[in-house]
């Protein structure tokens, strides 16, 4: 509402009252309801960026094992597209090579996910 360096509920509730009472309830401030169709794009939306943040996070982790078995040249762009993260995982040592194997599925996962999602927003 204001900075502030007291942000409790008391606070912020008189400072609305302050508000509400300064000004003729003509000229506050009007926030409209989502209806069903825009709660539904942004349930959407919010869908595609938790798809998304996860996707970033099993490809983070896919490279850290890559790190952590010694293979350096391996960068996350190699990891990009499902051909070359299956090419790359054959170079890891066997002791990687089943959680590895277990992202490789959740990134399958994910990128199914994401393009149902996609194609539902071109539907829009």
């Amino acid at each position: 509402i204001y900075q502030s360096l007291k942000k409790t509920d008391k606070e912020d509730s008189l400072k609305i009252v302050r508000l509400i009472q300064r000004f003729p309830i003509e000229e506050l401030p009007v926030v409209p309801i989502p209806n069903d169709e825009e709660e539904d794009n942004r349930r959407l939306c919010s869908e595609q960026e938790n798809w998304t943040r996860q996707l970033t996070q099993s490809k983070n982790r896919l490279h850290s094992l890559f790190t952590q078995a010694g293979l350096t040249h391996i960068t996350k762009k190699h990891l990009r597209t499902k051909a070359n993260r299956e090419t790359s995982v054959a170079l890891l040592p066997s002791r990687y090579q089943k959680e590895a194997e277990r992202i490789l599925k959740v990134l399958d996962l994910v990128e199914q996910n994401l393009k149902l999602i996609e194609e539902e927003i071109k539907e829009l």
